[in-house]
């Protein structure tokens, strides 16, 4: 499980420090920081971040704008803008972009904050904002993530590594590669959020696996690795038809 990673794309070396230590301090992780648009494409091309601050002044023949245009042609990321320049006529370029939020320089680490947690809330395919309960109103999914509350901060896990999920009265426990993390919501309430992933099936009331990791399947029970997942009675000829599509 990791933290939201943001890609810093900033050409006035001190505030991009500054951002690097801010975002820091709050608990995210840099994915980079650079100076110029040609960079920045240049990073999302070998690894996609979470989000980007993007500086809409930036030196050399791309522009905030012009860049970001580029990298959401191929990576559906969201980009939060930052300028010094707020008029209506640079305003009217960048929402062409549909950016997750623009805020204007200086601005508040508070308003920092609340922007990055926002944009990934209405980027992700989660709830509707609306019908969320307060269980819920921190998990956000993705196509090949899902970020959960964790304390302070949202924390990134990847599909892929869930091993399985277990209740645990009204919290829930979920199983990655060497590690327990203890969710505040039900069972039924991450299941509800996660019932359209593919690998993952409930296959007992009190249990949620991802079937990619089950190595053996019985008829009241499945394995991954060395742990012993009871399945309900009907459970069998369900999985191994799921484990068919998938």
């Amino acid at each position: 499980m990791d933290n939201i990673r943001i890609l810093i794309v900033e050409d006035e070396p001190i505030i991009a420090a500054d951002l690097a230590d801010r975002l820091t301090d709050m608990g995210f992780d840099i994915a980079g920081q650079c100076s110029t648009g040609e960079e920045a494409i240049g990073v999302v091309q070998q690894q996609v971040p979470d989000l980007i601050l993007m500086d809409i002044q930036l030196d050399g023949p791309l522009d905030g704008i012009e860049t970001t245009k580029m990298i959401l042609e191929k990576h559906a990321v969201p980009v939060i803008f930052l300028t010094s320049n707020s008029d209506e006529a640079t305003f009217a370029r960048a929402k062409v972009t549909m950016p997750a939020a623009f805020l204007s320089k200086p601005f508040r680490g508070k308003d920092l904050k609340h922007a990055i947690e926002l944009a990934i809330g209405q980027a992700s395919k989660s709830i509707p904002v609306e019908s969320l309960s307060p269980e819920t109103e921190q998990t956000y999914l993705f196509q090949d993530r899902i970020f959960i509350k964790s304390k302070d901060r949202l924390v990134r896990l990847f599909l892929d590594d869930i091993l399985w999920l277990e209740a645990d009265d009204y919290y829930c426990r979920l199983v990655i590669p060497g590690k327990e993390i203890l969710i505040t919501q039900t069972l039924k309430q991450i299941g509800e959020t996660l019932a359209d992933v593919p690998g993952l099936m409930r296959v007992h009331r009190s249990y949620l696996v991802n079937l990619a990791h089950v190595e053996e399947i019985g008829d009241l029970c499945v394995y991954i690795g060395k742990k012993q997942i009871p399945i309900n009675k009907a459970s069998k000829n369900d999985i191994i038809a799921r484990l068919q599509r998938i």
